[in-house]
């Protein structure tokens, strides 16, 4: 009996084979891509700063903008930009309007992105990511620029970022004297992770791709952002258009990609700032857009209770990606540079 069973084993089993190997051929996604180290491009503005990032080894780089005319020392902001965004992704809007206030900005690419270092490509972790904030903190800590004033610096964050800033501040740094968290990302909830079958089933044969190309030593990507339905993990209603909105032309200057390492979104789930803000102590102004979908606004709000002292704007009838424009962009950075100003100056 065992040795009849044993060909309709090896027929079941090499079928099955066959038909896993057919559907991981189409798993939705891409390969690792070449990689060369960043050529650095100087620009007419701003002061290129390497450093070394959280992970002790990896070779980060940002670049420390100043006001014009200012001759004595000035507050800096250091900007944590979101989810795989990198420093040129629309950054220049706050920095000028942080210059403009009299502040200088400082803004960096975490570890695989843009013009810092670090192989496998984008590749998201999250305790990466603060550490790499704390770095760059460090990093103005440690400048010899006679132009900054390193004991009083301000912190920016913008969704993901948002939420790295408000666990940095958490550490309660006496030199972070504000914190801006611009609809931060506090942690997944039921509204954050509602996505169709067909995607899911699409995300699932991808996941399946990238453990298997693991055991290689390799990885595999997914977009960072597509319409509902896709293998995208940002893929709400108007995430699509809004987060390309925030994209240079052509990528920039380091070749911005919309792939994000699979394995990035199993550590989402687990990140929870929300966790933090009871500890934060330097003064905050929190940001949240009433039709938010990827950091619901009733998150915020309620970190904003927690937090004690903490200012709360709401910016009525907006989503994620909307205040980057319009009025609601306008009400952010009058109000953004009212709160520096009160508390770094």
């Amino acid at each position: 009996l065992r040795q009849a069973m044993m060909p309709k084993l090896s027929l079941v089993s090499g079928t099955l084979a066959v038909l896993l190997a057919a559907l991981l051929g189409n798993a939705p996604g891409v390969p690792e891509w070449k990689y060369d180290l960043p050529n650095i491009v100087e620009e007419e503005k701003g002061e290129t700063i390497q450093f070394t990032g959280g992970d002790g080894t990896t070779t980060l780089t940002g670049r420390l903008f100043y006001p014009t005319g200012r001759k004595k020392q000035t507050p800096v902001v250091v900007l944590a930009h979101g989810f795989g965004l990198t420093q040129d992704c629309s950054l220049d809007i706050f920095v000028n309007a942080f210059n403009d206030a009299g502040f200088a900005a400082f803004t960096f690419d975490y570890a695989t992105f843009g013009a810092s270092e670090g192989f496998p490509r984008h590749v998201i972790n999250p305790s990466g990511q603060i550490a790499d904030l704390n770095a760059a903190i460090g990093a103005i800590q440690k400048t010899d620029s006679l132009r900054v004033d390193t004991s009083k610096i301000g912190l920016w964050g913008y969704s993901f970022g948002g939420g790295h800033v408000l666990v940095a501040a958490a550490s309660q740094n006496p030199s972070i004297r504000a914190v801006v968290s611009q609809a931060p990302f506090l942690g997944s909830g039921t509204k954050t992770l509602l996505i169709s079958t067909v995607a899911l089933a699409k995300q699932l044969l991808a996941s399946m791709k990238w453990a298997l190309l693991g055991i290689v030593g390799k990885t595999w990507y997914v977009p960072i952002y597509g319409p509902p339905g896709s293998a995208a993990i940002m893929q709400n209603e108007g995430d699509n258009e809004g987060y390309a909105s925030l994209l240079p032309p052509g990528g920039g200057k380091y070749g911005h990609r919309n792939a994000i390492s699979v394995g990035s979104a199993f550590r989402v789930p687990a990140y929870r700032p929300i966790d933090s803000v009871a500890t934060v102590v330097a003064p905050s102004l929190l940001i949240a857009a009433e039709h938010d979908m990827a950091c619901p606004a009733e998150q915020i709000v309620n970190a904003a209770e927690i937090m004690e002292g903490a200012e709360l704007l709401v910016l009525p009838g907006v989503g994620h990606f909307d205040i980057y424009s319009g009025d609601a962009l306008k009400e952010i950075l009058s109000s953004t540079t009212k709160f520096l100003k009160k508390h770094l100056k």
